[in-house]
């Protein structure tokens, strides 16, 4: 590369930007009134207009802040959103430079003050004065950087822009947020009921250009060099900014912020329209008096932007349209997309906004989710929707159906998710195929289980969750029917999933499992270490499968009621729901019992559990599973445990050999655990496993019927939902209840871009200043 062009790498990006100008209302109006002839309407409309209750302010609060900080206030906000910059979680520190006016709005307050009960002089001065301009948005917005006050007039902006670069390159700031605004009466107004205002507002956003880069911002321009000093009639600034740029004099295009009519002394709005149009015009080819002659592919357009101040300032920005990147496109795949807003009617109006963009949109779907995901502030009024492309998400968003777009109000404490792994029974060939072949953690955690367990087994588990063709998968259903390879096939799905979730940020305020899931309960929950805790279920499964054949079946009826209905031989495995009793013993008596049962209004129904747990058929092997539990000293409880054996809160007895020998014996009390779950207010029982076994049971517990929510996180496997939709259906109703999830984490490492989206609507209200006193 030449010595005259700059790497690629270098300056400073423009990542964001707002506009309110008259006629253009946004920065997109203001891209589109850059392509049409003509002068434009002069009127700044809705000059007065703010939307309060978004920044927290009351309605007094609001009427005495300057309409230019509320204005400013506003377009920061825009361009952070813009640049899909979520300050609440970014981290990093971000500055903000800005001016103002100097104009009478103060002045007219005081007058009028005998209006205003509760403002006095202090609190005017706090709300209207140039020195708190750039700290208000700062100080609203949870800012962290430099919050500076820049004064050039016509040139505060470029000004605004040249001391954010400089901070930039000093490590003040990681993101500098520059900005200039003004409100005044239109001159010759007469200053009636309804005043004109004119001015306007521009704010940029910007990150050095590698960093920008790194982060898969989008960039809308690139900010190369600047100069200020006084005007002494030559190009000394404009050559030292073109120095600092390292490009020559006939690679640029110069843009000078005009004001008639001496306007520029005291107006901001030059240099915001003169830099604004530089920006977009080098991305854009919208530059005044290019006619494209000096450019060639190794030579971007460029444009030297001059703004002038009061007694000889003079400031000298050059942009330069941002560096042709590629950005590969990512495989297609199942996003969550959550939107959100302050209120229910922002809610609507951003999903109606969205729509319409996820409608016309070529951006890829995982960058769409990101921005959203990463690039907003998570508000209390929420919505989500799961698709697998943009067509699906737009149709989602436009049709408002809660099905398709789930939505709901964050309550003020998050609420509890309890982990509740399902036993043996949901298990089938392909559970969590799609995780374990798009997720490398997630197939990391199954190969370590595979790799312990396959010379026990004589079967490779990855063969179970991932056959390579039909004749696998079919020798795979083979061994999945068996005990032995059954459980420990659970167990790894299971195990796998719960570090999943954890790592997307889902953090289990107690757990729970159901006879066999009772094992991955007190994994997670540190009862267990991961290797003893598969070791135990290979254990376990051995030694149940050296047992005679057993079966179970499930009875709707009460415990009492089935207790008097059983013949010898046969008892209660586990009492699952006020109504929902399972039988267990040996597979004849199990399957003449469903046979002969003397109430055909009653349903009864062989389970698919090859085995007879929680019966006296296991008696034979309890003395050896005992001993086996002792070698691996288990611990007390690091997370709240609900014991399945007893349906209460687990102590330290869980820490003891004889704790687990009784549970593989005694039945399971699911319906007590459920019904200790139901003190945890308002929790979320979120299954942990294949099927929707348990979700079924806490759906129909009444103890759970108000203010508990169920969701599973795999389908069953008679459901042909796929399996991406029915994971991320679940994280986006626990996202809805508050959760904090790691976007990062759940998109895997996998490089993701930021995108345009549209950002939160502002509900304005007009706030006037009062009429003096008479």
């Amino acid at each position: 590369m030449a010595a005259t062009e700059p790497a690629d790498d270098g300056g400073v990006a423009v990542i964001g930007m707002a506009a309110r100008l008259p006629g253009a209302p946004d920065i997109d109006a203001y891209r589109r009134r850059l392509t049409r002839d003509g002068e434009p309407d002069p009127v700044l409309r809705d000059a007065y207009a703010f939307d309060h209750t978004y920044f927290g302010l009351s309605p007094g609060e609001a009427l005495i802040t300057d309409p230019q900080h509320r204005i400013l206030l506003e377009c920061v906000t825009r361009s952070l959103q813009d640049a899909a910059v979520d300050p609440a979680r970014a981290d990093v520190v971000i500055g903000v430079y800005a001016g103002a006016s100097t104009t009478a709005y103060a002045e007219g307050l005081r007058r009028g003050i005998r209006r205003l009960p509760n403002a006095d002089d202090w609190q005017i001065r706090i709300a209207t004065g140039p020195d708190f301009l750039a700290a208000r948005p700062a100080y609203k917005l949870g800012l962290t950087g430099p919050s500076v006050a820049v004064q050039g007039a016509g040139a505060t902006l470029p000004l605004a822009v040249h001391h954010a670069v400089q901070a930039l390159l000093a490590g003040e700031c990681d993101i500098a947020v520059a900005g200039a605004v003004t409100v005044r009466p239109l001159a010759g107004d007469d200053g009636g009921a309804d005043p004109l205002s004119t001015g306007g507002c521009g704010v940029l956003v910007l990150r050095p250009l590698d960093a920008a880069l790194a982060a898969g911002d989008r960039v809308h321009a690139v900010v190369r060099g600047t100069a200020v000093g006084r005007d002494d009639g030559t190009d000394r600034l404009g050559r030292r900014a073109r120095a600092v740029a390292g490009v020559p004099a006939g690679t640029v295009v110069r843009v000078t912020a005009d004001a008639p009519g001496g306007a520029a002394v005291t107006d901001t709005t030059p240099g915001v329209t003169a830099l604004l149009s530089a920006v977009v015009g080098v991305a854009c080819g919208t530059l005044p008096d290019d006619d494209g002659d000096w450019r060639t592919p190794e030579r971007p357009r460029r444009a030297g932007v001059d703004a002038y101040g009061p007694f000889g300032l003079r400031v000298h920005v050059v942009v330069e349209e941002p560096p042709a990147t590629a950005r590969p496109q990512p495989e297609p795949s199942w996003q969550l997309l959550p939107v959100s807003a302050r209120s229910a009617t922002a809610l609507d109006r951003l999903t109606a906004d969205l729509g319409d963009v996820l409608d016309r949109t070529t951006d890829p779907l995982p960058d769409l989710a990101w921005t959203l995901q990463s690039g907003r502030t998570a508000e209390p009024h929420r919505r989500f929707t799961v698709a697998r492309n943009r067509a699906e998400a737009a149709a989602a968003f436009a049709g408002g159906t809660r099905r398709k777009a789930p939505a709901g109000q964050v309550p003020d404490q998050p609420r509890s998710v309890v982990f509740a792994f399902p036993g043996q029974g949901g298990q089938h060939v392909g559970m969590a195929r799609a995780l374990y072949r798009t997720d490398p953690l997630f197939r990391a955690d199954v190969d370590a289980c595979a790799e312990r367990t396959r010379e026990a087994l004589g079967i490779d588990l990855r063969s179970v969750l991932d056959p390579a063709d039909e004749a696998a998968a079919a020798r795979s259903r083979q061994a999945l029917s068996t005990i032995a390879v059954g459980q420990p096939a659970v167990f790894t799905v299971e195990y796998a999933l719960a570090r999943a979730l954890m790592r997307w940020g889902v953090r289990p305020a107690a757990v729970v499992g159901h006879s066999l899931g009772a094992y991955a309960a007190a994994c997670v929950a540190g009862v267990l270490a991961f290797p003893d805790a598969l070791d135990l279920v290979l254990e376990r499964g051995r030694l149940l499968q050296s047992l005679p054949s057993g079966s179970m079946a499930a009875v709707r009826l009460p415990e009492a009621e089935v207790l008097r209905l059983l013949p010898d031989g046969l008892g209660i495995g586990a009492v699952n729901g006020p109504d929902q009793v399972a039988v267990s013993g040996p597979a004849e008596l199990v399957e003449r019992f469903v046979r002969d049962f003397p109430r055909p209004d009653v349903e009864v129904k062989l389970l698919k559990i090859a085995t007879a747990g929680h019966s006296s058929l296991v008696e034979p092997v309890l003395d050896s599973f005992e001993t086996y539990v002792r070698g691996l000293r288990p611990r007390a409880p690091r997370i709240p445990f609900v014991s399945d054996s007893t349906g209460t809160w687990a102590g330290e007895e869980i820490a003891s050999a004889a704790y687990w020998r009784a549970h593989m014996r005694r039945a399971v009390r699911f319906s007590d655990a459920l019904e200790t779950l139901a003190g945890l207010d308002r929790a979320v029982l979120l299954e942990v496993g294949p099927g929707m076994t348990l979700t079924s049971l806490a759906r129909r517990h009444p103890a759970l019927a108000e203010g508990h929510s169920m969701l599973q996180t795999l389908p069953h496997p008679a459901d042909d939902t796929h399996e991406a939709r029915v994971l991320l259906t679940a994280l986006g109703h626990l996202w809805l209840a508050g959760a904090e999830l790691d976007w990062a984490a759940l998109h895997g490492g996998r490089r993701r871009n930021r995108v345009p989206l549209p950002g939160h609507p502002f509900e304005r209200q007009e706030f006037r200043p009062p009429a003096p006193a008479a």
